[in-house]
């Protein structure tokens, strides 16, 4: 309780700041800003206990809304194409990157620069716009190999694609995007059997690398990213993974059964007869030892 009342006075004392500043200084204050949070990242890093959760989380605060106004200050300052203000991005995350240590701070850069990406890309490419699902699946195969490498420094990165992978799927629920959901989730499908091969190695199951093409096209793009990262959450043990796998795959079933084109007995039916090739499943790798 102590450290949530710290971190929600660091994020008050952040926007008071801002608020003193005046939106009229919207770039110097950035800039202020951005320096308070290189201050408070070097005092983080050699505090302890209490005083190093409020000094992260003001870090943290000062860091992201003051690169937010800084950027914003620049473009409304120099009027820019979409392909230079996302070059700006870029610059700003490279820039930042050693600096600010937190790893929200480097994911959410992360994410901005992606997002630019796909700025550019409706703006001077609009005939890629209505097929960016593949693309979504590239990127999410992407993140999920940066995920394998060990250096920690990556997986702000890998974060920031995977928070990306969702831009194009939000298009298409307000209808922007035309999809083809079998094809598109077999090509990922494919991509995951190659990423399980190099994993693997000796160890490599066709029946596994079967049923995962199998799946690929029987489910949607949704289900088979939430069973790749909670398979990578448990192979690592890493409970963020666990916990957003587990939102993705349990919300894309329940999208998957809710759009199902039949009627809820054959819905029933399907999920019983899934229910029981999944614990069947479980048995036969429990008793090959891939189970536990």
């Amino acid at each position: 309780m102590v450290s949530a009342l710290l971190a929600v006075g660091a994020w008050l004392a952040c926007l008071l700041s801002m608020l003193v500043m005046g939106l009229a200084s919207v770039q110097l204050a950035g800039a202020v800003l951005v320096g308070f949070a290189a201050v408070f990242t070097y005092k983080m890093e050699r505090t302890s206990g209490l005083s190093r959760v409020f000094f992260m989380q003001v870090a943290l605060a000062f860091s992201i809304c003051g690169k937010g106004m800084l950027i914003f200050g620049l473009m409304e300052l120099w009027p820019s194409t979409p392909f230079q203000r996302c070059l700006l991005m870029w610059g700003a995350t490279a820039l930042s990157y050693p600096v600010f240590t937190q790893k929200l701070d480097r994911t959410i850069m992360a994410f901005g620069s992606v997002l630019m990406a796909f700025l550019v890309v409706f703006e001077y490419l609009p005939a890629l716009v209505p097929y960016m699902e593949p693309a979504a699946i590239l990127l999410f195969v992407l993140a999920y190999v940066l995920f394998f490498v060990p250096n920690e420094n990556i997986r702000p990165i890998a974060w920031g694609m995977l928070l990306a992978c969702t831009v194009p799927f939000a298009l298409l629920l307000l209808g922007e995007v035309k999809t083809f959901l079998p094809q598109n989730a077999l090509a990922l499908g494919v991509c995951l059997v190659g990423v399980y091969a190099w994993r693997a190695r000796e160890k490599f199951h066709i029946g596994v690398a079967a049923l995962i093409l199998v799946l690929s096209y029987l489910t949607n793009n949704g289900t088979m990213m939430g069973a790749a990262l909670l398979a990578l959450a448990y192979s690592q043990n890493r409970l963020s993974l666990k916990i957003v796998g587990t939102a993705v795959f349990g919300l894309s079933l329940v999208w998957l059964y809710y759009h199902m084109q039949t009627t809820l007995l054959v819905k029933s039916f399907y999920l019983w007869a899934s229910g029981l090739a999944l614990l069947a499943l479980y048995v036969g790798l429990k008793r090959r030892n891939y189970a536990r």
